[in-house]
């Protein structure tokens, strides 16, 4: 079975949450910030094909040329599966945010705290080799102009650090 992508886990968590129609999807994806994931016709369409022939969501027919697109059983537990699983070093930012915006429908809040938790470590490490590297010999021989975009890298780094450090907070108070 293919590998899920990171638009295929943004579709199956949208079909989980409210069962839609492929135009519907499209139109989250054009009208929110789910955009940074695609909202060209020419790859979700695809990739709900390529969900649907791995039998993780099942088409309905509702009218005319229209199709409601439900998950299956496999589907969410695929979906469970990634939203749970624990953050890894080489996830990148965008797909752990989407994990995040996800776990606000997961029932047990102490899963996104171990999640901010992870997170707030992975980005704090990578910062610091980061800051590590630029003040080797390596990065002091690059044009000023390309340690100042690595610097950027740094300095995003640290502020998705900073972040979870601060969600984490915010968040702590609903565990029961």
């Amino acid at each position: 079975m293919p590998a899920i992508t990171t638009l295929g886990y943004a579709l199956l968590g949208l079909i989980r949450a409210e069962p839609r129609t492929g135009y519907a999807l499209r139109m989250v994806f054009e009208t929110t910030p789910m955009g940074s994931y695609s909202s060209s016709p020419g790859s979700i369409y695809p990739a709900l094909k390529g969900l649907e022939k791995q039998g993780l969501i099942t088409a309905e027919a509702a009218g005319k040329r229209k199709s409601v697109l439900h998950i299956t059983p496999e589907g969410r537990r695929q979906f469970e599966t990634w939203l749970t699983a624990p953050m890894g070093g080489e996830e990148g930012i965008d797909t752990a945010l989407l994990r995040f915006a996800f776990l606000t429908a997961y029932p047990d809040r102490q899963v996104t705290l171990d999640f901010l938790t992870a997170f707030n470590t992975v980005m704090a490490s990578r910062a610091a080799g980061l800051k590590g590297w630029l003040a080797g010999d390596e990065a002091q021989a690059m044009p000023l102009q390309a340690r100042l975009a690595v610097l950027h890298g740094l300095r995003s780094l640290e502020a998705s650090a900073q972040w979870a450090s601060e969600a984490y907070e915010a968040l702590k108070g609903e565990v029961k």
